[in-house]
Parts: structure tokens; sequence; C-alpha cells
């Protein structure tokens, strides 16, 4: 009997070992998930590429206080029309925008782009509300998040081969349509 009894604590001290175990193996993932979700791009850069970004956003700051009538020779992409529910999931968002640049070459690049583009701006608009929208600001802030997701496309690459080496190849988002229903 005694040696039944030993056994039983011993398969108990097993089985609690493998929980404490297992709990630290969940928080080992967890943690790791953490630091790949909800850490910034920013700190897995070094700190070259950390100024680059600086700059770019920088760039993209005095790119959006520019007046779309000061632009010589602006060129600008199509008209696309997005129809989107918003997150509250009681409206929905019709917007038609068009992107304001200078170097032609830029227009070709975001025109091969297209479906990438439609995807970064058709999950940016649900994951708004009809709140985030309804205000000046909030557009505002709106235009500023499509600018800056539509410029990050541009490689370096295209910007050293372009005639300007502009940074931030679209200059202005304008909108053509905005409807909140």
């Amino acid at each position: 009997m005694a040696e039944e009894d030993g056994e039983e604590g011993g398969g108990g001290k097993k089985f609690l070992i493998i929980i404490i175990l297992l709990l630290l193996l969940l928080i080992g993932v967890g943690g790791a998930l953490y630091f790949l979700f909800f850490t910034s791009e920013d700190n897995a850069t070094n700190a070259g590429e950390q100024t680059s970004q600086e700059q770019i956003d920088q760039d993209i700051s005095a790119s959006t206080e520019k007046d779309i009538t000061k632009l010589t020779n602006p060129i600008y992409t199509p008209a696309k029309k997005y129809v989107v529910n918003l997150r509250d999931g009681r409206h929905f968002l019709t917007i038609q925008m068009v992107a304001a640049l200078e170097d032609p070459d830029a227009l070709v690049y975001l025109m091969t782009r297209e479906p990438i583009i439609d995807d970064m701006i058709i999950s940016l608009l649900g994951n708004l509300t009809s709140e985030d929208l309804r205000t000046s600001s909030g557009k505002a802030l709106l235009k500023r998040e499509i600018f800056k997701k539509i410029n990050s496309l541009f490689t370096q690459e295209f910007i050293d081969d372009s005639e300007t080496h502009d940074a931030t190849p679209v200059k202005k988002i304008l909108f053509t349509e905005f409807i909140l229903n």
C-alpha cells in the first residue's frame, strides 16, 4: 500500500510539472505574439533605416502642406471609387478619390500596383466608424493616412532611379466624392 500511495503522489507531481510547463509555454507563445503584432516596425529596423523613415515622414508632412495649385505639372490618377461597410456595422462609406503626382513614371508604378492599393484602402476604410469621419479633421486624417500608405509603396530603388529622387511621389490625395450613409 505504501508503494501505491507513493506512486499516486509521484503521478500528481508529474501532472503538476506538466501543467506548469504548459503554462510557461503558453506564456512564452503569448509574449512572442505580443512582440510580433504589437511592437512597432521601427523597433525592428536599424538606426540608418530609422533616419531614413524619419526623413520620409518629414517629406510627407511637407508634401501634405503643399497647395495642389502650386504643383507645376500635376498628373492625376484615374478616379477610383470605393464603397465599404464601416466598423460600426450601421453605416457605409462611398468615397471616390484621385492622387496628384508630378512624375509620369510614378503614375505607371502605381497603376501596376492597383490591387495592392485597393486592398490597403478597403482595409483602412473598413476599420473606421462613422464618428471618425463626421468631422473635417477626421477626413483630413483619412487623407493623410491614405497619402502615407500609397507613398509607402514606392521602393527606394524607384526613388533613386526617378528623375526627381522624391521620397513622396504622390503629392496630394483628393476626394472627388464622399458620402457617409
